[in-house]
């Protein structure tokens, strides 16, 4: 697991490498980590798709949910709508057929705009009619900060690093605190796991 090879490089003394150097890596490891998050929730909602699509189902019979995102994955058109004459007859003609098609392909392509929070997470859950997470969900809850503002947090510290900025020195990024990002990592990847698990057993992408 690259998470954990991570910390072994920054926090267990094995490497050699000087402080400066440590200090540099350890401030771009959460920003490494985040990369990882959403590396992983695009690669699973790939595939959670790719097995909706093996299901070979007809399109009648899916979701309105995922079939909005189909419809909006495929037709750039609807966030963009064409000016032209010609490209307006040439998109809805490629509609028309479109909703002439019997069985369902949805694109795999997940896009997350580089955020993962908790808000975005939970509205990509939904648009695929799979079990979303509550702000207090496992040992995320008060008096602990909960999922919102774990992930909040988390999302801030990749932002004040990965967009050119610095974090202050009440946030310096030690063991202890790459560790809670880490576990809560951990958590969600084996949680969403789960989640796609019940999707596909329980074929909640069907109406």
């Amino acid at each position: 697991m690259r998470l954990t090879e991570i910390e072994k490089v920054l926090f267990t003394g094995r490497y050699k490498l000087s402080e400066k150097h440590l200090e540099i890596f350890r401030i771009q490891s959460v920003s490494m980590m985040y990369s990882i998050w959403e590396g992983f929730i695009q690669n699973s909602f790939s595939i959670y798709l790719e097995m909706i699509n093996k299901a070979n189902v007809d399109c009648q019979l899916i979701r309105d949910e995922i079939l909005i995102y189909n419809i909006e994955k495929t037709f750039k058109q609807f966030h963009q709508y064409p000016s032209r004459i010609g490209q307006k007859i040439t998109f809805f003609n490629q509609l028309g057929n479109f909703f002439k098609l019997n069985k369902i392909n949805i694109p795999s392509g997940i896009y997350t705009n580089s955020n993962v929070s908790f808000s975005v997470l939970n509205m990509l859950l939904k648009s695929f009619c799979l079990r979303t997470f509550p702000e207090h969900w496992g040992i995320y809850r008060h008096p602990s900060p909960n999922l919102l503002q774990t992930l909040q947090n988390f999302l801030r510290y990749r932002n004040a690093i990965s967009h050119g900025g610095d974090i202050t020195t009440e946030e310096i990024i030690n063991q202890a605190v790459y560790v809670r990002y880490k576990n809560l990592v951990l958590d969600l990847m084996y949680e969403i796991y789960e989640i796609m698990l019940e999707g596909l057993e329980n074929r909640s992408f069907l109406k």
